[in-house]
């Protein structure tokens, strides 16, 4: 059950915040933490049994990596090495629609096996 807590919670509440610190900090690095960061949503949808089950856990981590990076990006207040644009806000939309995708596919092909 820990486990399970870890990385459904934990995990995506501490990516973010690290991804929150390099957006202020290394643009290049930033990006390699986000194909990282979807690499492990795919994994995370592949410990479910079907695509909708991952599609939801993806959403899940989506929405707690992007919260967890703004959070950490305002209490910096450094300037972003990557422009989020005009609402910055709509960045946990960007996230939860990432993961979903990637935790559905991770489900799906699971499913498939």
């Amino acid at each position: 059950m820990l486990g399970k807590v870890v990385g459904a919670v934990l995990a995506p509440v501490l990516l973010g915040g690290v991804s929150g610190l390099l957006l202020g900090a290394s643009a290049p690095v930033y990006w390699v933490v986000q194909v990282l960061v979807a690499i492990g949503g795919f994994f995370g949808g592949f410990e479910h049994h079907g695509w909708r089950p991952g599609l939801i856990r993806g959403i899940t981590g989506g929405v707690l990596y992007g919260a967890a990076l703004l959070a950490v990006r305002a209490l910096t207040g450094w300037t972003d090495a990557i422009d989020l644009g005009d609402v910055p806000g709509l960045l946990v939309v960007v996230t939860a629609l990432a993961g979903a995708v990637a935790g559905g596919l991770g489900g799906g092909v699971r499913a498939r096996r």
